[in-house]
């Protein structure tokens, strides 16, 4: 199948490997990374900022080199925390572990594994073909209904899942149209990073769409006696979703990969043929819709059920685990001893992608709990002379690039408190600065790490770090100049008290 097909072409074997040699932009960053940090700690840190603060932001430097030149594995650039920090005096081990088993470590783990027993009863497949039947077989056309559709669902369901449940469905019809032969290489990066950013965008349109939503309403009703409603919210989060999801799908099909306008007769014919040739629905495949549905339902309704039921501690972590957990309970034929999920079948999952998000977590970790959180905030009040428009480009490229690395939860905690800081020291209303920052820390469409989403569909192998960062450069820029401008246009007139 394709997706086992794009599987192996991001990540070529040893004799591969050996044939091709090591890429010289592998090499350079392979010395870059260590040379960078080097230069770092010998060093002395600026003004305000601690020499662990500077330190810590040197092993950032060499871990983000590392990550973009993809000098090694990304896995065991992850791993860097381990070994720097308590090296260093940083942070001990002991501090440093749990974030690789960080509750959205879990999260990540039970959704793959339910991903991974959809893909073994060719369940994805079939409902990939039939939402085809639907959309028709239009690449372009097929990647913006599957884009509307992730974005619509992010509004009200957390992003990761969403992405969870479009994954599966993506990779199917990436196959559908690796059939035709030319173009493949291009729709299965577009298609995937597509359901991404659509899940990250879609996120943007609700108070209960990310984190960062949720974090800023608070601390405006908490801070400054602001109540941010949810449709309040929605009146500039709607707006922003409109615009930029048709962007990043131009971005996608037209800047950064060649899309094919119409698909070629093999396609819709192969797609025809496959969907008569479905044998019937297994009843594998109906206590696997049950069971995803339960695991969906769960996820939707969590807030609700944690009122009625405050003595079950539910978590969306819990939740993916207890699904994962009963895919090799259910029995699907005892006789033969077939369940819904084998540890083989499971073996297939990317759990190299789990230590790379944890890396990411434990570099997150480290900048929030120095002071080199606060000090690149503070640096903040030093633009306060520029025009209103001119200090938002310039939070946005701050929040936006930093965010890449770390975590948008923990940017927005960092900077909300700053931000309002600087906004009420300008004479301006705090949400002028405490928005942006919202809305910026949710942006991160470059690095596998920025997001959940972004982990996830890389965790797929259909795609490269090279695919990633080619379009998540220009959305970041172009994500950057929209906030900036919803600031400016909507915010004061939806946010603005009374």
């Amino acid at each position: 199948m394709a997706c086992a097909r794009a599987l192996r072409c991001a990540m070529p074997d040893a004799e591969t490997d050996q044939k091709k040699g090591f890429p010289r932009h592998k090499l350079i960053g392979l010395v870059l990374g260590p040379l960078a940090a080097l230069a770092v700690f010998a060093s002395p840190p600026p003004a305000g900022l601690s020499q662990n603060g500077w330190w810590i932001a040197g092993i950032g430097l060499w871990m983000a080199l590392w990550w973009m030149t993809e000098a090694l594995p990304l896995a065991v650039t992850a791993l860097l925390p381990l070994i720097a920090f308590p090296f260093l005096g940083l942070r001990g081990i002991e501090a440093t572990t749990p974030s690789y088993a960080h509750p959205l470590i879990f999260l990540f783990l039970g959704g793959f594994l339910l991903a991974r027993a959809l893909h073994a009863w060719e369940l994805d497949r079939r409902i990939a073909l039939t939402v085809l039947r639907f959309v028709g077989t239009n690449p372009r056309g097929v990647i913006f209904g599957l884009m509307a559709v992730t974005a619509f669902l992010s509004m009200w369901v957390s992003n990761t899942a969403t992405t969870m449940v479009m994954l599966p469905i993506g990779l199917s019809i990436v196959s559908t149209f690796g059939q035709d032969g030319g173009g493949d290489d291009d729709v299965a990066p577009a298609l995937l990073l597509g359901i991404a950013y659509a899940a990250t965008i879609g996120g943007m349109g609700t108070i209960i769409g990310t984190p960062p939503n949720a974090l800023f309403a608070a601390f405006m009703a908490k801070s400054h006696g602001v109540e941010v409603s949810f449709f309040r919210w929605m009146l500039i989060g709607v707006p922003l979703v409109i615009v930029l999801l048709p962007i990043a799908w131009l971005v996608l099909t037209r800047i950064t990969f060649r899309i094919p306008g119409r698909a070629g007769a093999e396609t819709g014919t192969a797609i025809t043929q496959t969907l008569r040739s479905l044998p019937p629905v297994s009843r594998a495949e109906r206590m696997l819709v049950v069971l995803m549905s339960l695991v969906a339902a769960a996820w939707i309704f969590r807030p609700l059920l944690a009122d009625l039921l405050p003595w079950l501690k539910l978590s969306d972590a819990g939740i993916a685990v207890t699904g994962a957990v009963l895919l090799f309970v259910l029995p699907v034929d005892l006789k033969r001893g077939r369940f819904l999920l084998s540890w083989r079948e499971a073996m297939g999952i990317r759990w190299d992608v789990l230590i790379l998000f944890g890396g990411g977590l434990a570099l997150a970790a480290a900048i929030g709990e120095s002071d080199l959180a606060r000090w690149i905030g503070a640096q903040l009040v030093g633009l306060k002379t520029l025009p209103v428009i001119a200090l938002l480009l310039a939070v946005g490229v701050l929040i936006v690039f930093v965010g890449e690395l770390a975590s948008n939860t923990a940017m927005a905690a960092v900077f909300l408190p700053v931000a309002g800081a600087t906004a009420i020291g300008m004479g301006e209303p705090a949400f002028v600065l405490t928005l942006p920052v919202a809305l910026f820390a949710t942006l991160g469409f470059m690095l596998p790490v920025a997001t959940p989403p972004n982990a996830i569909v890389f965790g797929s192998g259909a795609m490269e770090m090279r695919h990633m960062l080619r379009a998540g450069v220009i959305l970041d820029v172009i994500g950057i100049g929209v906030v900036a401008l919803a600031i400016v246009t909507l915010g004061r007139w939806v946010l603005a008290p009374g």
